[in-house]
């Protein structure tokens, strides 16, 4: 039998339920066998011994084991009765344990553990014994393996676990042992990841077990095992844990009590809130409900979560991590926090490093990143090198950085503008100018500096270069008007040579024509512009700033414009 849901790591394991019911509780009875039933097989009846006291409070343990994830109900009945029987046997070194697994029709299932192994009677947690109990039960009650391998050695049907799941820190139904094995030699403890989603699936999840607020408490050594708590703001304490540790409050993740063991995990649907880090230095990851992060004596790292957190790193030298890069979020310093804002609110103490995905900040110099501020008049600010938010004011503002424009890269924002560059960012607003060490950037293109650069386009059907701009603009601030501007850029050498030197009216018309709208006059418009110069009621100038702000051009202007226009300041 098989299930087809799409979701492989849950079609892997689930064989199929008792009585056909999907997502439904069930209720099971369950004895121990005092001999092998009547219907047994021969395999069945080989070197057949009943379970000591010992062996029966594990099995009774592992049940609860079950019943503790999902809407189970296990009733011990009289011996050698009930829905689930339970014995052992001769199985030489054929395998550990077997059970059967249920089918349309059948009213009871058993399982044997084979008595010539010494692990099936010694239940320590962490020991094969355990493990090999949960493993035959979650046959009973309808999981299969999830590879093709079985220990009769018969073709299993798929579909299958990939190998980088098919193991012991996914699910008990796997034949491959879980990471910490190779560590510490311990198997797991609990109904696993992929286990505890299938059962779920057939019986549906048990709301009942850990429904308040939690504390799970771990050490250095802990046995695999898988969170299923019903609901609550749960913690993860693992305070008592010496060395480094991972703590993944996400459920479907894994955390670690010591470096390689891979041997926590939170099952799907399962909420914790809170972690509390050892002393060897933690590495926690945040989920998205808003997490309360303690890090304890060591050098602690923080991934904020979507929420809004609150992390408290304690003493050594702790870092959070961002996922975005310094624009995506608003960082503000108080006397005893440090506030971040993007991902939520996350309120920071005790920490020590800010890494961003764009760059890394130490949190004493955010107590340099003063907001700067302009006057009403012409300022000239300085972008220090941390990085900041200015605010230029009131009046033409001008923002000067220590290196070249090149170092640099500017993005347009809602408010203004971003600088970033040599590993600070800058967000400018009101401000007018940026000045490098080799041009500077006008960004009130809306301004003169916008005007001068249409007329180059539109008197001389070209862009503007560095000195001519910044030589208007300079011209411009000491009281020059647009139109003599204009005049200037008519009567230019370089007009006489490009366009010729006693241009009539008409030829001039057409000459700004080609050079704006790059085409030939109308008759009507040619006709109206030319009766405008001959009349003497608009002078050339008057015509060509008509040309140059009229609203075609400067929406056409617009699309090729830089962000910021380049210019060379001008000293006469």
């Amino acid at each position: 039998m098989s299930i087809n849901t799409g979701n492989n790591s849950l079609d892997s394991l689930v064989y199929g339920g008792w009585y056909g019911l999907i997502g439904q509780p069930v209720q099971l009875t369950y004895s121990f066998l005092t001999r092998a039933p009547a219907n047994a097989s021969t395999e069945d009846r080989t070197g057949f011994v009943a379970m000591s006291a010992t062996q029966q409070a594990a099995v009774r343990d592992a049940l609860s084991k079950w019943a503790s994830v999902a809407n189970i109900t296990f009733t011990e009945t009289v011996r050698n009765t009930g829905n689930l029987q339970f014995g052992t046997n001769d199985q030489g070194d054929a395998s550990s344990a077997y059970a059967y697994l249920p089918e349309a029709g059948v009213s009871s299932l058993t399982m044997y553990t084979n008595n010539q192994d010494a692990y099936n009677a010694v239940f320590t947690p962490g020991s094969y014994g355990p493990s090999v109990l949960i493993h035959e039960i979650g046959h009973m009650l309808g999981l299969k393996h999830p590879g093709n391998y079985d220990s009769t050695g018969t073709t299993v049907d798929g579909p299958f676990l990939p190998s980088a799941t098919d193991n012991g820190d996914y699910t008990q139904m796997s034949y491959n042992e879980p990471t910490s094995w190779a560590v510490n030699r311990h198997y797991a403890t609990t109904a696993m990841l992929y286990d505890i989603q299938a059962i779920q699936y057939l019986y549906g999840a048990n709301m009942s077990w850990h429904a308040g607020a939690d504390v799970y408490t771990f050490t250095n050594s802990v046995a695999p095992q898988c969170i299923w708590d019903a609901g609550g703001d749960n913690t993860f304490d693992f305070s008592a844990c010496t060395g480094a540790t991972v703590i993944n409050l996400n459920a479907g993740a894994f955390s670690e009590t010591a470096p390689g063991l891979k041997n926590v995990s939170i099952a799907y649907g399962v909420t914790v809130k809170t972690a509390i880090a050892g002393a060897g230095g933690a590495t926690v990851y945040a989920n998205s409900l808003g997490n309360s992060l303690n890090g304890g004596s060591g050098n602690d790292v923080f991934h904020e979560g979507a929420g809004s957190d609150r992390i408290a790193g304690g003493s050594g030298s702790d870092t959070v991590v961002f996922s975005n890069t310094f624009a995506h979020y608003a960082v503000s310093r108080g006397s005893d926090a440090v506030t971040v804002s993007g991902d939520g609110t996350d309120v920071l103490t005790g920490v020590e490093v800010l890494r961003f995905a764009d760059r890394t900040i130490n949190v004493y110099e955010l107590a340099m990143q003063v907001a700067q501020t302009g006057t009403a008049g012409n300022d000239r600010l300085v972008a220090d090198a941390v990085g900041g938010t200015i605010d230029g004011g009131a009046g033409i503002d001008t923002v000067v950085f220590a290196n070249a424009s090149t170092a640099y890269t500017l993005t347009r924002t809602a408010s203004g503008f971003d600088v970033v560059g040599g590993g600070v960012k800058e967000s400018l607003v009101g401000v007018e100018r940026l000045a490098f060490t080799d041009h500077s950037l006008a960004l009130d293109s809306a301004g003169v500096p916008g005007q001068v650069y249409r007329l180059y386009e539109a008197a001389l059907d070209r862009a503007p270069e560095a000195g001519g701009m910044g030589y208007w603009i300079a011209h411009e601030a000491a009281g020059m008007g647009l139109a003599t501007i204009a005049r200037q850029f008519i009567d230019s050498p370089e007009f006489g040579t490009r366009f010729g030197t006693n241009l009539s009216n008409g030829q001039y018309v057409t000459q700004l024509y080609q050079n704006v709208l790059e085409r030939d006059p109308d008759a009507q418009g040619y006709a109206f512009h030319v009766a405008n110069l001959d009349s003497g009621r608009l002078s050339r100038e008057q015509v060509l700033l008509g040309f140059s702000e009229s609203p075609e051009f400067i929406a056409a202007v617009g699309t090729t414009m830089p962000v910021g226009i380049v210019f060379d300041p001008w000293v006469g």
